[in-house]
């Protein structure tokens, strides 16, 4: 079956370490989802067009989770095709795990000097399959999303850390607002410019973004609404493709009930702002067999 592909959000956080040389810029980090329970996976695998219902598929996906520890604790390495191969490393005491001579191996117990087993990941070497580094990017679709920033806040008279994010375009739109008069290169302005009312400068104010609501995650379905600024019209997409005039325009709050990426602009005298980006993403985390 066909499968929309979904991008791969990437979000930006300020680096504040002030004896860092990157102090003051923003490095990239995954926009990560909500983990997929391994019968949430089972499902994905049924909804991708498996001949075996979830029951099936995920009896098996159990099995994997019970025979490679099982494996890999005998020393066995285990490769899964091109995803990789599994395999042990022995983590050494920080201090009496390096043995000094031959003659300290004389009864010497390996508890003494292991301190913990792991298991690795050794991706394939193929090109093709390699499912690292810059060969993993190629499959992805990557897309600018938010600045993470953590804060400390009060609740309940405790001091508690908390993350926030902020759409990048919104962040973009702020600063152009507050004063910038670089012009937008990706979204230049129409007409004669009277879309500002009272500024004296020479470029108009940048149109904020709308702002797309709703819970990202989801088993069965979920409600979305997007906002924007007063008298613009919001246009909106959900097959993944950048919004134009010609998109939808929203009226109403709507329903989603598979993965999905909203993606939505604010048109306002002929002036367009950002794109504003969000996925929604659908999971299944019932208790019961369900119907295969």
């Amino acid at each position: 079956m066909a499968v929309e592909k979904i991008a791969l959000g990437i979000n930006l956080r300020k680096n504040k370490i002030s004896t860092s040389a990157g102090f003051g810029k923003y490095y990239p980090e995954v926009d990560t989802q909500k983990t997929l329970s391994l019968r949430g996976f089972a499902q994905h695998m049924v909804d991708h067009g498996s001949i075996y219902g979830r029951a099936v598929v995920e009896g098996v996906l159990m099995q994997i989770v019970d025979c490679l520890p099982e494996l890999v604790a005998q020393g066995v390495p285990v490769q899964l095709g091109s995803l990789g191969t599994f395999y042990p490393t022995a983590e050494v005491m920080p201090k009496t795990g390096a043995v000094p001579n031959i003659a300290a191996m004389d009864g010497l117990n390996p508890n003494d000097i292991v301190k913990a087993i792991h298991i690795r990941y050794l991706p394939d070497s193929t090109k093709l399959d390699n499912l690292c580094g810059p060969q993993f990017k190629n499959r992805c679709t990557l897309e600018l999303r938010n600045i993470v920033d953590t804060q400390e806040v009060t609740i309940d008279g405790k001091t508690k850390k908390v993350q926030t994010l902020k759409p990048i375009a919104t962040a973009v739109a702020e600063l152009k607002a507050g004063g910038s008069t670089n012009t937008n290169p990706t979204n230049p302005t129409n007409g004669s410019g009277d879309g500002g009312n009272s500024g004296s400068g020479s470029q108009n104010q940048t149109l904020a973004a709308p702002t797309i609501s709703g819970n990202t995650s989801f088993t069965e379905s979920t409600q979305v609404s997007i906002s924007g600024p007063d008298g613009a019209e919001i246009h909106y997409t959900t097959d993944g493709t950048v919004p134009t005039a010609e998109s939808a325009l929203y009226s109403e709050a709507f329903t989603l009930s598979s993965t999905t990426t909203v993606k939505a602009i604010a048109i306002k005298d002929g002036q367009s702002s950002e794109v504003a980006s969000r996925v929604f993403t659908k999971s299944s985390n019932d208790d019961g067999m369900g119907q295969d």
